[in-house]
C-alpha cells in the first residue's frame, strides 16, 4: 500500500513537472514557429499592438491611466533613450512591451548593425531581448528575419492598421490592430480610449495560443 503511495505522488510530481500550465512562469524569449516566419493573425480574439516612437504629455497621460488587459507597446529604441519619464512608467506599471525596428525590404534591407545596437538597448533597459518585433512598414527581408528567428525574436505584422479615422475598424477573429503613434502620425488619445472600450482585447500570446502566458514585461 506505501508502495503505490509513493508511486502515485510520484507520478503526480512527473505530471506536475512536465504539464505544469504555462501562465505560472515562462522563459522571457521564446520562438513560437520552427522556422524563420511572420505572425499575421491569432485564433482566439483581437489583439490592440501600439507602436511609439514620439514622446509628448499626452502619452505621458495615457500610459498612466491605461487599463487592462495592455495593449502590446512596441517602442522604437531611440525613443527608448531618450523618454525617461515615459520609461519609468512603462517599467512601474509593467506594461508589456516589444521592440520597433527601422523600415526593411529586400532591396534595402536592414543594416545588421543598426539592429544589434537596437536589440542591445532594449536589453539594457528590460534586461533581456524582446519577444515581438515589428519594422516600421512592416516589411520583412529573408536575411531579417533569419536572424531574428536565430535571436528568439518573434515577428509580428497587422492584420489591420487604423490610423485614427473615425471609422472604427471591424475587426475578425484572430486580427492584430497596430495603431502608430509617430511624430507624423498623432491620433488623439480619446479616440484611442474610445477604440479600446469598445473593443475587448487580448494579449498577443493569449490570441496565439488561447491562454494566458507572461510575456516579456519589464522588471
Amino acid at each position: 500500500m506505501v508502495r503505490k503511495t509513493l508511486l502515485l505522488l510520484c507520478l503526480t510530481l512527473l505530471l506536475f513537472i512536465f504539464f505544469k500550465p504555462i501562465n505560472s512562469n515562462m522563459i522571457s524569449v521564446f520562438s513560437i514557429t520552427d522556422s524563420p516566419a511572420i505572425v499575421t493573425k491569432g485564433h482566439y480574439g483581437t489583439s490592440l499592438v501600439v507602436e511609439i516612437s514620439f514622446s509628448d504629455e499626452p502619452l505621458l497621460e495615457w500610459l498612466t491611466t491605461i487599463k487592462e488587459p495592455y495593449p502590446l507597446l512596441l517602442l522604437d529604441a531611440d525613443w527608448i533613450e531618450r523618454s525617461p519619464k515615459h520609461m519609468e512608467i512603462i517599467q512601474k506599471r509593467k506594461l508589456p512591451t516589444g521592440l520597433l525596428g527601422p523600415a526593411d525590404s529586400e532591396k534595402e534591407p536592414l543594416d545588421s548593425a543598426l539592429l544589434k545596437k537596437d536589440l542591445a538597448i532594449y536589453e539594457k533597459n528590460f534586461t533581456s531581448k524582446p519577444l515581438w518585433f515589428a519594422t516600421r512598414n512592416h516589411q520583412y527581408s529573408q536575411g531579417l528575419q533569419k536572424t531574428l528567428f536565430q535571436q528568439q525574436v518573434n515577428v509580428l505584422s497587422p492584420s489591420i492598421i487604423w490610423q485614427g479615422n473615425n471609422v472604427i475598424p471591424s475587426l475578425q477573429k484572430g486580427d492584430f490592430l497596430f495603431i502608430s503613434l509617430h511624430e507624423n502620425n498623432k491620433i488623439p488619445f480619446k479616440k484611442l480610449n474610445t477604440l479600446l472600450e469598445k473593443n475587448k482585447f487580448i494579449s498577443i500570446e493569449e490570441n496565439i495560443f488561447g491562454y494566458t502566458i507572461q510575456s516579456k514585461k519589464s522588471p
